[in-house]
């Protein structure tokens, strides 16, 4: 499927299901995943903090497993769009070896292969897609074992179809902004995860390099480099904030844009929009999507191809 087509549909890929764990049993929530499925984690985490989750939530990635999972207790959630990423297989067999509960989501491959041996639960998604183009089928189920409402995830569906051409245009107008510079985005804790997507999306569909930074470590560091002007002169700026981080974080959101219109740039404002937190954060993220693919068809590049990523596997094979 063309990539265009993809993003046409990622509004629709939000579907409810009724398959909803109990969380109160478990001491230590950890989802395991990399890539374009390791943000699906990512955005769980927050969300969960944000309903009040009074057991702790990571979103790991890489090999093994942290140190706290020791049993039963512990909950390892593994998302995997392709089931043969050898991180999360390695995250699964750890889980399996500390008598950990695990769950699996994946289309097939080894995962579901060992979900299958071993009897745990496996959750399918659908097959054919490149995995960061698969982000919806993956978060709406993901979101579902956690337990959201079914008005929840309809009113992200909705949201985002309506919104769906302004953002489609929002992101084209941005994409031509930012041809020959290097992205950098500020943004804040409740967006941390959009900010993280929209460098991995730059980065695979653009075949560029993006970075981020964290509101407010970086009043703490990342600031001072602004002093170098030929280097800042390389970046272009993205500011997003959420309306209901912190107050003294959305004061930092001021103070920021300040300094950057001071050092005579123009920051592009990036401020979520929504009935919930889910359906903000996947507004912003939605326009990050759409701004990558229409940057990679003005450096003149098929958004799909991975290639580096491609060679690395198969040099580890």
């Amino acid at each position: 499927m063309e990539p265009e087509k993809m993003l046409e549909e990622f509004p629709s890929q939000f579907e409810w299901e009724g398959i909803g764990l109990d969380l109160g049993s478990f001491a230590t929530v950890t989802f395991c995943g990399m890539g374009g499925s390791g943000i699906v984690g990512d955005i769980a985490k927050v969300w969960l903090e944000r309903k009040g989750i009074d057991v702790p939530v990571e979103s790991y990635r890489g090999y093994g497993l942290p140190p706290y999972i020791k049993g039963k207790e512990d909950l390892v959630i593994c998302t995997s769009y392709s089931g043969n990423t050898e991180e999360t297989i390695s995250n699964l067999e750890t889980a399996l070896d500390k008598g950990a509960r695990v769950v699996v989501i994946s289309s097939g491959g080894i995962l579901k292969e060992k979900a299958d041996e071993r009897g745990l639960q496996w959750h399918g998604i659908p097959s054919g897609y490149a995995p960061r183009y698969a982000l919806g089928f993956m978060l709406s189920k993901l979101l579902s074992l956690l337990g959201i409402e079914r008005e929840e995830i309809e009113d992200v569906r909705e949201s985002l179809e309506r919104q769906k051409e302004d953002l489609r245009q929002l992101g084209e107008d941005l994409a031509e902004r930012m041809v020959g510079y290097v992205p950098l985005v500020y943004c804040t804790p409740l967006t941390e995860p959009a900010g993280f997507r929209f460098k991995t999306q730059i980065n695979e569909n653009s075949k560029t390099q993006c970075y981020f930074a964290v509101l407010s470590e970086l009043h703490h560091n990342e600031v001072v480099g602004l002093d170098n002007s030929l280097i800042r002169s390389k970046f272009f700026f993205i500011l997003m904030h959420d309306p209901k981080d912190h107050e003294r974080i959305l004061k930092r959101v001021q103070i920021t844009e300040q300094i950057l219109k001071d050092y005579g740039i123009v920051p592009y404002l990036i401020s979520s929009e929504g009935n919930s937190y889910l359906s903000r954060l996947l507004r912003t993220i939605y326009l990050g999507d759409w701004a990558s693919y229409f940057l990679a068809l003005k450096y003149g590049f098929d958004p799909l191809p991975v290639r580096v990523i491609d060679f690395i596997k198969s040099s580890l094979k």
